[in-house]
């Protein structure tokens, strides 16, 4: 009989400790707030893996493991998060734009004007150990797209990140979690492995790894709350049938 475990897979965007960095989609969430969050996983002796770790091995022992997340690529997971990863010996996935310097869907909407990360500062991650996967090129809407646009978004963004990291990339972040069955098959077409959502999809992390549902840190998560988001409540993954996914998949 397989045996279930738990996996949280968190969603994060930006780490901040200036009021000016803020913006209205509160997609965001405090330095202070952030570090308290990072020394309760480390009190508890949780270990932060990447999708990287599952595809090396995919039966692996999930108790008291999570997989931490940062959408965009903002330069803030870069000069507040990975300084306080470090300090805690934790890795994660980052989901990269690939093809602008700063985050134009947001401003577009009010947002502050938010540099992402240059390739200096993505290297030195990478050499750590963060994962980085894509998040199109432009972060558009996927589902208003044509899809030779889809196409071009998924492809492109992985390509650009592989030419920038030189590594391969197997993971992909939906913009906006916006997706449907011809964007997750032109994603699987792709060649990457895994593939993330927001707060869509099943509950089971391998009935449908390419739309991994993902549980969201925002300004009004009290630590409280976190607890509960770390716990295993919100995510189960049966091995068992990862095992089988992945064993399928090697045969393709």
């Amino acid at each position: 009989m397989p045996t279930n475990y738990q996996l949280p897979v968190l969603l994060y965007h930006r780490i901040v400790n200036q009021k000016c960095a803020i913006g209205k989609h509160k997609i965001y969430v405090w330095e202070k707030e952030f570090e308290k969050q990072m020394l309760y996983l480390h009190q508890q002796n949780f270990q932060c893996i990447t999708f990287e770790d599952l595809q090396k091995d995919p039966i692996q022992n999930l108790n008291k493991k999570v997989i931490l997340t940062f959408d965009d690529g903002y330069v803030d997971n870069f000069d507040i998060a990975f300084p306080i990863l470090k300090k805690y010996g934790f890795k994660a996935v980052i989901f990269c734009v690939s093809k602008t310097t700063n985050n134009t869907w947001g401003s577009a909407e009010g947002e502050p004007t938010v540099e992402l990360l240059n390739k200096t500062q993505a290297i030195e991650m990478r050499n750590y150990g963060i994962e980085f996967g894509a998040h199109t090129q432009t972060h558009p809407n996927l589902l208003l797209c044509s899809a030779t646009e889809i196409k071009r978004e998924i492809e492109g963004s992985r390509k650009d990140i592989e030419n920038l990291l030189e590594t391969k990339v197997i993971s992909f972040s939906y913009p906006f979690g916006a997706c449907n069955k011809i964007i997750k098959k032109t994603t699987q077409d792709a060649g990457y492995t895994f593939a993330v959502s927001t707060n869509k999809g099943s509950s089971f992390f391998s009935e449908d790894p390419f739309q991994i549902r993902r549980i969201e840190v925002t300004p009004k998560t009290s630590l409280r709350s976190f607890k509960k988001k770390v716990s295993g409540y919100y995510f189960s993954l049966n091995t068992f049938s990862l095992k089988r996914f992945w064993t399928k998949k090697q045969r393709i």
